[in-house]
């Protein structure tokens, strides 16, 4: 097949992988298209977490037999044993000629391992088909593997005037109703949430997922990670009423004088230093993959957004713009310093603009 008809197969693939989207965590969405004699025999994708993968899915779908056939797959299929056996046995067993892949695996007990078996088991092989597209599918998960921390997304909402509350701090609610209900599908591609003792007080937000399609084949509610130096919030809050991991990071030893606080089995406290009295970036990344979270959905007041755009580690900012003004004397979303040269401006480049009723939505990215 010439490189065209590739393209349009793994763009099909590629769309059959989204379907998973939301219920694989923590393995990557991964699409897959069985073709032969020109035409798709089957379709396949993943569609939960420790069920069978898009090869085995579209392999079990044929409706003829696979030998002889391409197979197109936005992953390099797994070489290892996890929780269902090796993908690239299963091809080379069902005698499938030609493989096409997206992009390889960045595991390291997968990368090019099952490209080379593949070869060597006189499989045809073609590479790099779509990457970029099948990449942006698993954004944290190559994140993650090449970066060795959490991928950060930070979700502000704005006025047009760039306010996220007024001068009393309210801030319920400065978008629409169809943004927020956006925001649930946000939450429940991450698997964490974090947010600050300072937005829990003020707002006392449960910062779940609450839509109810969403729920229904969820494995867990996103874990939530929340930054509470002086233990300062009471467990009555919102935040721990959901069914979901929950983890304290504070300064406060159990040793000293500590405010007492009963919470619910599913909360965990760690405790960390503090450099001028804040919480160091670099403790949260290392709590967050003890627990395996490793894409972070930041949602926070302007002293926390503040410190993560000044120590430039957000990854992707989720900016929803309402059509209202606030006043010069509101809260502003940013608490970057100013900045005296424009050429130490953060830049940041789109990625993708929607809207949502009569809010404006843009998805950046670190340029």
């Amino acid at each position: 097949m010439n490189k065209e008809q590739d393209i349009k197969y793994m763009n099909i693939a590629i769309e059959e992988a989204k379907k998973g989207k939301y219920y694989t965590h923590p393995n990557p969405l991964v699409g897959a298209v069985l073709v032969k004699n020109n035409k798709i025999i089957s379709k396949g994708y993943h569609k939960k977490f420790r069920d069978k993968h898009a090869e085995q899915d579209a392999i079990d779908k044929a409706k003829e037999s696979v030998e002889g056939s391409t197979l197109y797959v936005t992953l390099e299929p797994c070489h290892h044993h996890g929780n269902t056996p090796p993908c690239v046995d299963t091809i080379i067993k069902n005698k499938i000629s030609r493989v096409v892949i997206a992009s390889t695996d960045p595991n390291p007990l997968v990368n090019e391992k099952s490209i080379n078996k593949l070869r060597n088991n006189k499989i045809n092989v073609t590479t790099n088909i779509c990457e970029e597209e099948a990449k942006e599918l698993n954004k944290s998960f190559f994140y993650k593997y090449k970066f060795n921390k959490p991928y950060i997304r930070l979700k502000l909402a704005v006025s047009i005037d760039g306010k996220i509350a007024n001068q009393k701090k309210e801030s319920k609610w400065i978008t629409s109703s169809q943004s927020r209900m956006f925001v649930q599908k946000l939450r429940a591609e991450v698997t964490a949430i974090l947010t600050t003792s300072s937005t829990v007080l003020y707002d006392n937000p449960k910062m779940n997922i609450r839509d109810e399609k969403l729920l229904k084949n969820l494995a867990s509610q996103p874990a939530l990670i929340l930054l509470d130096r002086n233990l300062s919030v009471p467990p009555t809050s919102n935040i721990f009423k959901a069914n979901r991991l929950v983890i304290i990071i504070t300064n406060i030893d159990n040793s000293t004088n500590a405010p007492v606080r009963i919470y619910n089995d599913n909360v965990v406290i760690k405790y960390v230093k503090t450099t001028n009295n804040k919480i160091v970036l670099e403790d949260i990344y290392k709590i967050a993959k003890l627990y395996n979270l490793d894409d972070i959905l930041v949602e926070c007041g302007s002293s926390f957004s503040g410190t993560l755009l000044t120590e430039d580690a957000v990854d992707e900012l989720l900016y929803f713009i309402a059509p209202k003004i606030l006043g010069n004397k509101s809260i502003s979303f940013s608490g970057v310093a100013p900045i005296n040269k424009l050429k130490n401006k953060k830049t940041y480049k789109i990625k993708n603009i929607k809207s949502y009723k009569n809010d404006l939505y843009l998805d950046m990215r670190r340029e």
